[in-house]
């Protein structure tokens, strides 16, 4: 597009300088590196949400794991209380020898606290404490599918988490046994998990409400001393189920502490946005200095375009000149070829006309070759008539040369009242190969209807043209007598010997070869003649059959 063009363009960018669009493009450069560290910016957030989220899911899963293995401790101990009292529903044994059995248990288990034995209306009948010490009745929540009982309670001055089992016999209760496990183990356990933020660690019985919360008065473990308090409604919570008790293990992160964290990091995408923005400012002062160096070259080089523009006007307008010469060359070339191949057809029939009257003064046995002559001439005219029809002056469809010539062979030299069958595909050849196929296939067509049926028994000449590997075949067939004995059954080139044969079968040889194809010969319940024919261009081929 001429530079003038572009100036003149009704778009308001093309009529811009070239300092304005560089400024125009540095703003929007600047404008998408800003909204880009946004997006980037934002997208940390998230990922920041989904780190902590994934370290509540994996301290929530570490404190239940403790809680399962504390409780399956306390668990043991009960286990070896409950066979401590008798199985016949005896009252539950009151002796120093089980409460010391039961302080020894104690001291095997650094978590428990204390272990008791209470009756069925929950009075203390055991303790492995010092009588002093020794609390109420605690309470007993539901038990668990596990049947155990876990709740909250103290022991002594101490507070614990009760776990309780129930003791039957003969199918009644007896009583319980009963561990308190050191809240402060717990406690002890969740401060040394080190978090990263501000968080929180609950264990919660099945109705929701906290057994057990570290810390106590509502702030969080970790972080900055003040940062991020529980209770927000976005806080992340995640839960994990205690084994089989019921209980859960809750972790809670103060969101606050993750986007304190966050918010350090923003600096980072702060300072890529500036060194872009510097990047471009700078770039941008460059690139307007050098849209003045090249506005300047645009005039000169607009200059020269206008002198070049009108050299090719001048030269186009010569080359259209020469063309349209050419083009009227050819269409008059077309038509002088059309005229020739009308004329020559006209002239074959005139041919045509003067040989049938000249037969009609002759006898009989010179008229066949007169008849024989007429058809081959009728057969170059018939070409010449396709050619002449056809939209490329050089090429015809042999498949409708052969309709219409066995059309005519059958209405004029068919004695025997033999039937012609017709297998062609659709072939566009050349003329200069057209002529000798076309009059060979005459040549076989009318001998078979003339000779093969000599005793007057109608049989079937079949003519098949069809596609071959390489090239199309050629196949005119009959079922009637056959050759004789002594004619040759392969295609032999003129002058090199072999068997005797008619005019008809020589000319046939004579064209095939001319055509550049090869003649086979067969004799299989009549006579099969097969023209094998390449796709290769006649001339081609004459030239290698000539090597």
């Amino acid at each position: 597009m001429p530079l003038r063009t572009l100036r003149s363009h009704p778009s308001p960018l093309y009529r811009l300088p070239g300092s304005a669009l560089v400024l125009i493009a540095c703003t929007a450069a600047v404008l998408l590196t800003i909204g880009l560290s946004a997006v980037f910016a934002w997208r940390d957030r998230d990922e920041a949400v989904r780190q902590a989220t994934g370290v509540a899911g994996n301290i929530a899963l570490l404190a239940a794991e403790h809680a399962v293995r504390s409780i399956e401790s306390g668990d043991l101990l009960l286990t070896q209380i409950a066979g401590l009292g008798g199985a016949d529903g005896t009252p539950l044994p009151d002796d120093a020898a089980v409460q010391d059995r039961m302080v020894r248990l104690v001291d095997s288990a650094p978590i428990v606290v204390g272990l008791e034995i209470r009756d069925a209306a929950g009075a203390l009948r055991l303790s492995s404490l010092p009588a002093g010490s020794r609390s109420d009745s605690p309470a007993r929540p539901p038990l668990s599918p596990a049947g155990r009982a876990i709740g909250a309670g103290r022991m002594g001055d101490r507070p614990v988490v009760t776990l309780s089992r129930p003791l039957t016999g003969e199918g009644a209760l007896r009583g319980w046994a009963v561990a308190g496990l050191d809240e402060r183990a717990f406690r002890d356990v969740y401060r040394s998990l080190d978090v990263g933020y501000g968080h929180s660690i609950t264990l919660r019985q099945p109705d929701g409400t906290p057994l057990l919360r570290e810390p106590e008065g509502g702030g969080t473990i970790g972080g900055t001393p003040g940062e991020g308090k529980i209770g927000h409604a976005d806080d992340i919570t995640v839960s994990r189920p205690i084994g089989d008790t019921g209980l859960s293990a809750e972790v809670t992160i103060a969101t606050d502490s993750v986007l304190r964290r966050w918010s350090e990091r923003i600096w980072i995408y702060a300072a890529f946005a500036a060194a872009a923005c510097a990047t471009v400012a700078v770039i941008g002062a460059l690139a307007i200095q050098r849209a003045r160096r090249e506005r300047e070259a645009e005039d000169a080089l607009q200059h020269a375009y206008d002198t070049l523009e009108e050299h090719v006007h001048h030269r186009t307008a010569q080359l259209e000149r020469a063309n349209a010469q050419l083009e009227a060359a050819v269409t008059d070339k077309e038509v002088l070829l059309k005229e020739v191949q009308h004329r020559v057809k006209n002239n074959l029939q005139v041919i045509c006309s003067l040989l049938r009257l000249q037969a009609a003064r002759i006898d009989e046995q010179a008229r066949r070759g007169f008849d024989e002559s007429l058809r081959r001439i009728q057969t170059m005219s018939l070409l010449h008539e396709l050619l002449h029809r056809s939209d490329e002056p050089a090429h015809i469809n042999f498949a409708d040369a052969l309709r219409q010539m066995c059309d005519g062979l059958v209405r004029s030299d068919n004695p025997t009242a033999a039937r012609l069958e017709l297998e062609v595909q659709d072939w566009i050849v050349d003329a200069d190969r057209a002529t000798p196929l076309a009059i060979a296939t005459s040549e076989l067509v009318s001998n078979a209807l003339l000779h093969a049926f000599p005793y007057g028994h109608p049989g079937i000449v079949r003519v098949q043209l069809k596609r071959d590997e390489g090239g199309m075949r050629l196949i005119v067939r009959d079922d009637g007598v056959g050759l004789p004995a002594g004619m040759p059954s392969q295609h032999k080139r003129p002058g090199h010997g072999g068997a005797s044969s008619g005019l008809g079968l020589n000319l046939v040889q004579a064209l095939s070869h001319q055509a550049g194809a090869t003649l086979k010969i067969e004799r299989d319940g009549g006579t099969i003649f097969t023209l094998t024919i390449p796709d290769q261009p006649v001339r081609q081929h004459a030239k290698q059959a000539a090597v």
